[in-house]
């Protein structure tokens, strides 16, 4: 006779699955210090992409260049994806040179220079494509910092559960994406200004307080990396200690 296998749980299987995932991704968040702190570093690069996303892409460059089609959107895209690539090379010799750190200040900095030009030339009819090309090239330098430096950083930081670390990575930028996503149809103004922005559709968008956001999240991103990096140094300082 054959033999017959119990499956009345199987479908459970990827339910467990998904919920343990999530209950070690929050326990990370919760017990780890050195998680919140790189918060920051995340939640820069999520709202550098949305903001770029949904304004730049969505409204500001057709204005600048005074085209009603998509198509130099795609070539600026392409160009900023082109620096990410070939940065996250010369990044990943670097790194052993001159330490993680220095390359993740400097993409932070770089999404401040995605931003600044936009507080202290806020009326599109100021720009012209130079001006819109070096936004995407610093987007793509912070792109470049986060897909490599950072990645690499996580599993430094957090060598005993990579996975978990990773995943909570993840986590901390996709919640900072739909926020900054959102955030400029939650910014409203009544009074058209340099900062009071008419989308295509004639709603006004408080875009200086996003703006602004992102500055002061770049700050907390440099302050809590350094935080990070501290307790990292003395976990490994503890562990070394341990193991004599």
């Amino acid at each position: 006779p054959s033999i017959q296998r119990d499956t009345s749980d199987g479908n459970k299987a990827p339910y467990y699955s998904i919920m343990s995932n999530l209950t070690a991704t929050l326990r990370i968040l919760r017990d780890d210090l050195k998680m919140k702190f790189m918060f920051g570093l995340n939640a820069i690069f999520g709202l550098s992409v949305a903001f770029i996303n949904s304004y730049v892409n969505g409204e500001f460059v057709d204005i600048v260049l005074n085209e009603e089609n998509d198509e130099f959107v795609g070539y600026l895209g392409a160009l900023s994806a082109a620096v990410s690539a070939i940065l996250s090379l010369l990044f990943g010799i670097l790194d052993n040179k001159i330490g993680k750190g220095y390359i993740l200040i400097l993409g932070t900095f770089s999404y401040v220079g995605v931003i600044l030009p936009f507080l202290v030339y806020p009326n599109a009819e100021d720009w012209g494509l130079f001006s819109l090309v070096m936004v995407y090239v610093f987007q793509g330098i912070g792109r470049a910092t986060y897909e490599g430096t950072l990645r690499a950083t996580f599993a430094e930081f957090f060598f005993q559960d990579k996975e978990v670390a990773f995943a909570n990575k993840n986590l901390q930028v996709g919640v900072s994406f739909a926020i900054g996503y959102v955030l400029p149809f939650l910014l409203r103004c009544n009074q058209p200004s340099s900062f009071c922005v008419s989308f295509s559709d004639g709603s006004l968008h408080d875009m200086l307080t996003f703006e602004l956001l992102i500055l002061f999240v770049a700050i907390l991103a440099i302050l809590g990396y350094w935080r990070a990096s501290v307790l990292y140094e003395k976990e490994k300082l503890e562990l070394l200690y341990r193991n004599k």
